[in-house]
């Protein structure tokens, strides 16, 4: 699919471009999503541009990512879409900057060109060149990259609060345990926030990557506002860097808090066995001993002798448990 953004008039409008057509005279954005074969052919020859396909946009040596061929500068970052449902996605967007028009290319649906297409008809001095188009699309990826740190920083927060919490407690008598759907929920939680902060960083890193090599090849292209505009985006793009290793750090703490959390569940367990185990063993030698078939036995005929085994065992079961007690081992 091909959408060509145009400026007529001072408002930008939005057509699609069918394959054979001519590209309008104004067009600044060419927005190629999901294109076969012939759609990428097509748009290369209106552009003279040579499109990767979607094999060299997935490259990770730099020199693949980041080139210039004759007038257009060829710059691949991964973007994330679909941050906010549980499987977020990560693909790669292409921008291909040529002194007359500013292509993208990507097989992935990433908000911010969706949100930046929409600021364009309300703006349009967003479109008033090529460098200006690119510009605003990359303002727009770092705040969406932003939105989804903020995103991921509350689910952490509310991950702390449910696995910390004073009332759900684990471990011991009298106290309330977690339940073990409840730290699995937790556990696929971290996981999602792991991974997204993951994606996160990988794509800062292209973003970076793009920045610093988009200052030093097109220099002498850019305005002053503009030069000023990529400084202002490479400290932001740091700064997200560094918030996002915090994050990821946060997110490695609650892993490892919550398997210490299950590791205590799994202590308090066998610590009831245990104890269940000692109490009945000093009831267990008392039955086994008046369970013995030997003809002469002392207590046999004893009127009382029934009785006073029972009441043996539930003392030597007590007695166990009490000095456990006070000993503060349950």
């Amino acid at each position: 699919m091909i959408t060509v953004h145009t400026r007529v008039d001072g408002r930008v409008v939005r057509q699609p471009l069918a394959l054979g057509e001519a590209l309008p005279p104004d067009a600044v954005w060419i927005d190629l999503l999901r294109p076969d074969e012939e759609e990428r052919a097509h748009v290369g020859a209106l552009t003279g541009c040579d499109l990767p396909t979607r094999a060299e946009m997935r490259e990770i040596e730099a020199s693949s990512q980041l080139y210039t061929e004759g007038d257009g500068v060829y710059m691949t970052s991964p973007i994330i879409s679909r941050a906010t449902s549980p499987h977020p996605e990560q693909g790669e967007l292409t921008f291909v900057l040529t002194p007359r028009h500013l292509i993208t290319l990507r097989y992935t649906e990433p908000l911010p060109v969706i949100t930046f297409a929409a600021r364009c008809v309300r703006q349009p001095e967003l479109l008033a060149s090529s460098e200006t188009a690119l510009f605003g699309l990359l303002d727009a990826v770092i705040d969406r990259v932003a939105d989804v740190l903020e995103l991921v920083g509350g689910r952490i927060d509310e991950l702390s609060t449910r696995i910390f919490d004073d009332s759900l407690d684990s471990g011991g008598f009298g106290k309330a345990a977690k339940k073990p759907d409840e730290l699995q929920d937790v556990l696929r939680g971290i996981g999602r926030a792991g991974d997204l902060t993951h994606k996160v960083r990988d794509s800062l890193a292209g973003l970076d990557r793009l920045v610093v090599f988009l200052t030093s090849v097109s220099g002498g292209r850019l305005t002053k506002d503009q030069k000023t505009a990529l400084k202002t985006m490479t400290r932001d793009l740091r700064s997200l860097n560094e918030h996002a290793g915090f994050l990821a750090h946060e997110a490695n703490f609650l892993l490892d808090a919550t398997l210490g959390l299950i590791n205590i569940e799994q202590n308090a367990i066998i610590k009831i066995f245990s104890v269940v185990a000692v109490a009945l063993m000093p009831p267990t030698l008392i039955a086994s001993a008046y369970g013995m078939n030997f003809k002469h036995m002392p207590e046999l005929d004893w009127e009382y002798g029934y009785p006073m085994a029972i009441l043996l065992m539930v003392l030597s079961a007590v007695g166990p448990l009490w000095y456990f007690r006070r000993r503060g081992w349950l």
